[in-house]
């Protein structure tokens, strides 16, 4: 009798809850990454939201990279705009270090509950809610070979066919990997990885792709990219195949990105409840199956097929790579100049 009587009181509690979240209203402003991103994250993440809560609005507003959308928020810092930021997640531990972004609330962001320690990032100011692999594109126009290795990005045989934006956070998660290939430890020298990225250098056509890293795949006029996985695999399927995916046998890292309640925000409450859903197992599984990210909600299971197209080969699988992201955070902007420094402009 007393646990049917706590039963029906936290039903109750729970109806209540729900009630009062559907009474929420108001506009939440999301800055977030562009492109296909953009265009998937608002069919399959806002427009289910918007049907669960009907008096909050979602307006996307698309950023070019993350260092821009964190030079906006500095700049707005005190009487922000934007109400929830996506962020690569050396950028969101910056943010919450700089008071930027605010602690979420575990009673309103109760999907807390299901997300790894890891994933909760200085005291709740910034949390992963998705993994983007870094992966090799070519063209199956004119690849018949596709690579398997990193190592094939040295191949003669793709001199000046090959593009590489490196100058950033694609630049990064590489450096570890290389590191790795060469037997180095990243957290006390990258001199290998820089040594391995002139080794392809004299492959590479151009190291700032326009308009951008999928459509000189699409168009032929490389035969390989240096780029994210997700957005690579649903062109594959959108755009007749032509764009195939490798995922390097040495294995990858994946590029792991945040979201972030902005301190100050207007509309905190419906911030927060968008937080709330786009971490929970729905959200995040059906990312996973529609644009090939890879869930961080400790709930979600994936298929092998979805698995395999997310992390690559079993045995690439077995090899995936995970990073200190705080120390990462603390040597970011030095990475990126020494490859601009050391690499691109020395080539």
């Amino acid at each position: 009798m007393t646990t049917g009587l706590l039963a029906a009181t936290a039903f109750t509690i729970a109806g209540a809850a729900v009630a009062q979240d559907a009474n929420v209203t108001g506009t939440v402003n999301v800055i977030g990454f562009s492109g296909v991103f953009a265009e998937n994250y608002e069919t399959f993440i806002i427009s289910a939201f918007e049907e669960q809560y009907p008096g909050i609005d979602v307006v996307y507003q698309p950023s070019r990279n993350s260092a821009e959308t964190l030079a906006l928020l500095t700049l707005q810092k005190g009487d922000p705009t934007v109400d929830v930021a996506l962020i690569d997640v050396a950028v969101g531990i910056r943010a919450a270090q700089e008071g930027l972004t605010a602690a979420l609330d575990p009673n309103v962001v109760t999907n807390l509950a299901e997300t790894p320690d890891w994933a909760r990032i200085e005291g709740d100011r910034s949390i992963a809610f998705s993994q983007d692999n870094l992966a090799i594109l070519y063209s199956t126009n004119t690849v018949t070979e596709p690579p398997t290795s990193w190592n094939d990005l040295k191949d003669p045989k793709y001199a000046g066919r090959i593009a590489a934006r490196l100058a950033d956070t694609r630049g990064v998660i590489l450096i570890p990997i290389l590191n790795k290939m060469a037997g180095a430890d990243y957290k006390e020298t990258i001199d290998p990885a820089i040594a391995a990225m002139n080794e392809f250098a004299p492959n590479v056509l151009t190291w700032d792709p326009a308009p951008d890293c999928y459509a000189v795949v699409q168009s032929g006029e490389v035969d390989l990219s240096i780029c994210w996985n997700g957005r690579a695999q649903y062109l594959h399927d959108t755009q007749d195949g032509v764009i195939g995916i490798a995922a390097p046998v040495e294995g990858s890292i994946g590029q792991t990105n945040t979201i972030n309640l902005i301190e100050g925000s207007r509309n905190a409450e419906a911030a927060q409840l968008f937080i709330n859903y786009a971490l929970s197992a729905e959200a995040q599984a059906t990312f996973a199956e529609k644009s090939f990210y890879g869930p961080v909600n400790s709930t979600v299971e994936l298929t092998d097929e979805v698995a395999q197209r997310i992390y690559g080969s079993k045995e690439a699988q077995d090899a995936q790579m995970t990073l200190d992201w705080p120390f990462i955070a603390t040597v970011y902007s030095d990475w990126i100049q020494r490859i601009n420094r050391e690499v691109i402009a020395f080539n």
